[in-house]
């Protein structure tokens, strides 16, 4: 029970400080996550990539680290404990969103968090690379996805080349 008290505490708090979404933290979540023990470095990468996959919010993975960390109970405080914070602060805005809307300290808040948020994307980014691509091979795809989002190709037409890639490097591994 401590244990589902410790997830349910440590999601809490990754909810309380996602402005903008989950994925803003993620490297915070990262850190605690594989430093507790509760996945390795590869299972987060792989949850964080099929939380992506399922429909609904982006960061369903939470129920998988939950459940690594401590079987049911653990993914269902995992998910109280990364959703409630939200949920709640969502309903409080809808009631007082037209006093903020005319606030002048709304508008100068939302223009300083458009850096943060920027350098909290970066930082999920650097995260994933570091988790994600760990070998000369698998940067180079890296860049030659990058590289063709950027020239116009579908993203369609990139992630279905990188998951055809993925299953031929799961038969011949490119490490």
């Amino acid at each position: 029970m401590a244990e589902v008290i410790e997830v349910f505490l440590a999601f809490l708090r990754f909810g309380v400080l996602s402005f903008g979404g989950g994925m803003a933290n993620l490297p915070e979540m990262a850190r605690v996550i594989i430093g507790n023990g509760w996945v390795t470095g590869q299972q987060f990468a792989d949850g964080f990539a099929l939380g992506q996959f399922v429909p609904g919010p982006n960061m369903l993975a939470v129920l998988f680290y939950g459940l690594s960390a401590a079987g049911v109970p653990g993914a269902l405080a995992a998910l109280l404990g990364m959703f409630l914070p939200g949920a709640l602060g969502a309903m409080w805005l809808v009631k007082g969103w037209a006093w903020m809307a005319r606030a002048r300290w709304s508008r100068a808040l939302r223009k300083a968090l458009v850096p943060i948020s920027m350098g909290l994307s970066a930082s999920m980014v650097l995260v994933l690379v570091q988790l994600g691509v760990d070998g000369l091979g698998w940067f180079a795809l890296l860049a030659a996805a990058t590289l063709l989002i950027y020239r116009g190709v579908n993203v369609v037409w990139v992630i279905g080349g990188g998951a055809a890639l993925g299953l031929l490097a799961a038969l011949l591994p490119l490490r």
